[in-house]
């Protein structure tokens, strides 16, 4: 055998192999990249839902932001209504407390009086306080 074809056979086998395994190689590669090309659209998929929460979630931290304003508003104006209501109540009680320390007295003192007095004693009467004649 000659050496020269020796190295011709030895060369194509070689050419041959390395041409098989580029093949495989490159349909890996492929495959690979097919892959990778999915993987890259989860991401991306991935990445617009993450998008899409963090804007609900920063909707909805807005929402309750302006919620607390608003119970803060109604809070204060409760309180305010409050003592509005509680300094009514005390103008009240300082008015009943006036009413029943005065009152008897006075109306006594109206109905003494009226005993000399016709129009005075036809106003008390007016108003449901008889006055009784000893």
């Amino acid at each position: 055998m000659n050496f020269s074809y020796a190295i011709s056979v030895v060369a194509t086998i070689s050419f041959v192999a390395f041409g098989v395994v580029s093949l495989l190689l490159d349909l890996s590669v492929r495959e690979l990249r097919i892959d990778v090309g999915a993987r890259e659209q989860e991401v991306h998929t991935l990445e617009a839902r993450i998008a899409e929460l963090t804007q609900a979630r920063e909707a909805t931290e807005e929402k309750r932001e302006a919620q607390e304003w608003a119970n803060g508003e109604l809070r204060r104006k409760i309180i305010q209504q409050q003592t509005a209501i509680q300094a009514q109540q005390e103008q009240l009680n300082r008015g009943t407390q006036i009413a029943q320390q005065i009152g008897p007295s006075l109306l006594r003192d109206l109905a003494a009086a009226s005993a000399k007095n016709e129009r005075l004693k036809g106003l008390l009467g007016k108003h449901g306080y008889v006055v009784q004649t000893k």
